[in-house]
């Protein structure tokens, strides 16, 4: 049987998760405004991932491509800790 989700969809997604959360305790520390601390994480975690995808791009490996899907996996990660550990607030 086929996996739902491959390795790479869950790494990507793991990464916007874990990444998210670290920049989100950073922002805590350094700023009291409300909207950095809540959406600065996030915007992290989207430029965090079209990086990511844009080195794969100009890589050297012909096998490395630039994939929507991968950001959009990455972003998930980010979303799901804006979702639920930053809203407990």
């Amino acid at each position: 049987m086929q996996n739902f989700v491959s390795k790479d969809k869950a790494y990507h997604f793991a990464a916007g998760y874990v990444f998210t959360h670290a920049t989100n305790s950073v922002a805590v520390t350094w700023t009291d405004n409300e909207k950095v601390i809540k959406y600065g994480p996030l915007i992290a975690c989207i430029a965090l991932g079209v990086g990511k995808e844009l080195i794969d791009k100009y890589d050297s490996d012909p096998k490395s491509t630039f994939e929507w899907l991968d950001i959009a996996y990455t972003f998930g990660g980010g979303v799901t800790v804006i979702s639920i550990d930053i809203n407990k607030r």
